[in-house]
């Protein structure tokens, strides 16, 4: 597969004017924040409008790439090329003749950034991609504890937009103990399919991965991860009743409520 990787130089974030009001001494001031940016892209499949997303402007290629996979189970083979026209907000993707029959333009709708069922770029003609059970995996308590560990000596560094926002949402791919991709996003949702476009843009095995995203765990990010294949999920956000049943019903190892010195092992284990 074929990407124009964009040039980095879109905006992320803007300082802005506001005024502070002091509690204590019922004082206002005026002060200068960071606040994150929202670009609105519009995503040409086969030169035929799919759909829109609110994202963060990072790594998008990744974000189309792992939408695709995770929403519509198109994988990465039968995309032949990705062409970021940033200036535009635009993006274009051919896929194989024979993917693109099989589905058809959604609603042009523009995708919540934060909220759960995330409206889809494509939908199948018979009502989208079929969900396959993760293959059987198995992980021990030492190697949950060491990606632990891992996430948390990252979460206590902070990420660039974060500290200078406090509004974005980050995803990391963790293989042999070890951190080898981040992406942020304004969208929860966005930040994952970044990772899973990492993965498979990169050639790695999705079952020698997991995934740690900062966000909730609705059924709707779980069943991203499962069309995936990536065997763990890890949050210190909690899930969903319905989420852990899904995870249950599909063999993922779902991990929430992620701490210091405990975290919760919802199903796989």
């Amino acid at each position: 597969m074929n990407a124009e990787a964009h040039s980095g130089n879109l905006l992320l974030s803007q300082s802005v004017s506001s005024k502070s009001l002091h509690q204590d001494s019922a004082e206002i001031s005026s002060e200068q924040v960071e606040l994150i940016s929202e670009y609105l892209l519009y995503i040409y499949v086969n030169d035929k409008l799919a759909g829109k997303v609110v994202c963060t402007p990072t790594f998008l290629p990744e974000l189309i790439t792992g939408r695709l996979m995770t929403e519509n189970g198109i994988t990465p083979g039968s995309i032949d090329s990705i062409h970021i026209l940033e200036q535009h907000s635009k993006a274009k993707v051919f896929v194989a003749p024979a993917v693109w029959e099989n589905v058809q333009a959604a609603e042009d709708v523009i995708v919540p950034t934060c909220c759960t069922d995330n409206a889809t770029l494509l939908r199948a003609n018979k009502g989208g991609a079929s969900l396959e059970p993760i293959p059987a995996h198995s992980i021990t308590s030492e190697q949950l504890t060491r990606m632990s560990e891992v996430i948390l000596a990252r979460l206590s560094e902070d990420t660039e937009l974060h500290r200078a926002t406090r509004s974005s949402h980050s995803c990391v791919v963790i293989k042999d103990d070890s951190i080898i991709f981040e992406a942020e996003d304004i969208g929860r949702h966005n930040a994952v399919d970044k990772a899973v476009g990492y993965i498979y843009r990169n050639g790695i095995d999705p079952m020698s991965t997991a995934l740690f995203t900062t966000g909730r765990m609705p059924i709707d990010m779980v069943r991203k991860v499962i069309r995936a294949y990536v065997p763990v999920l890890i949050s210190r956000q909690q899930p969903t009743v319905q989420s852990v049943d899904f995870a249950k019903s599909y063999g993922l190892t779902l991990i929430g409520n992620l701490r210091k010195d405990s975290f919760n092992i919802y199903s796989g284990f």
